[in-house]
């Protein structure tokens, strides 16, 4: 049955253009009545489906499609024409896609073409062309917006994420902690180290004691000779009174 072997993309083209695969024996002769009714728009058609399909390669997309590229009809159809405006490309977009499978819808790319997959090479001229006219154009990097799916679980994760610091946070209050700074008891620990910081000799005191201990050799020599004289002074004062004490001693013994 035909309709097996068209492509879905192609299938739609037809019916846009209000033909049904029923009328055709053949997928050649389904294409060939898709571009006789697109007439002089044909190869533009052509040329379309092609780099939609440049940028779906460049940027990993998924879509199957033209619609869900992103980019309105009028800004494909620009992106089409500006293609066909480099020499050369509109001969190599034949040559590439020269079996009537290829045309008409979404293709992907390879280094190697797989027609029975809908895979054409990406080394070829037309391809090379349309990935400069993308780059220039500003798309080539841009993503694809997320689909329902990933953005669901987009926002799955950023709740449990908000869940797991909430939990974070209890247990961390639990502890003496916070978000808007210490509770009373890691308060009060901070008061005591404070009190004990206060204890501390002072940067005034610490010079003072610097300095004594750094005074000159000679002041403290100098202060040792004179407590050495006193102590002189005294045995020879001490000396002279024991004297006079032993010749008092012997006198009284021998009156």
């Amino acid at each position: 049955m035909l309709s097996k072997l068209l492509h879905p993309n192609q299938l739609t083209a037809a019916a846009e253009l209000g033909l049904t695969a029923s009328e055709f024996d053949s997928v050649p002769a389904a294409i060939e009545a898709i571009e006789a009714k697109l007439g002089e728009r044909a190869l533009q058609s052509r040329s379309r489906w092609f780099v939609i399909s440049v940028l779906r390669f460049l940027r990993k997309g998924k879509w199957t499609e033209l619609d869900a590229s992103g980019l309105d009809e009028a800004r494909q159809r620009e992106l089409a024409e500006q293609c066909l405006a480099v020499t050369g490309f509109a001969a190599s977009l034949k040559s590439v896609t020269k079996d009537h499978r290829s045309r008409f819808r979404i293709v992907g790319f390879a280094s190697s073409k797989n027609i029975e997959r809908g895979v054409l090479a990406k080394g070829t001229k037309a391809f090379k062309i349309a990935s400069s006219v993308l780059s220039e154009a500003g798309l080539a990097s841009q993503r694809a917006a997320p689909s329902p799916r990933k953005k669901a679980t987009a926002v799955a994760a950023s709740e449990s994420s908000d869940a797991e610091k909430s939990v974070v946070a209890r247990r961390a209050q639990r502890r003496g902690f916070s978000a808007q700074g210490p509770t009373p008891a890691s308060a009060a620990a901070q008061k005591a180290t404070e009190f004990n910081q206060s204890l501390t000799m002072s940067e005034e005191e610490f010079a003072e004691l610097d300095a004594a201990l750094n005074k000159p050799d000679i002041e403290v020599t100098q202060q040792n000779w004179e407590d050495q004289g006193r102590e002189d002074r005294m045995s020879r004062a001490l000396g002279v009174l024991a004297g006079l004490g032993f010749f008092v001693f012997v006198a009284l013994l021998f009156l």
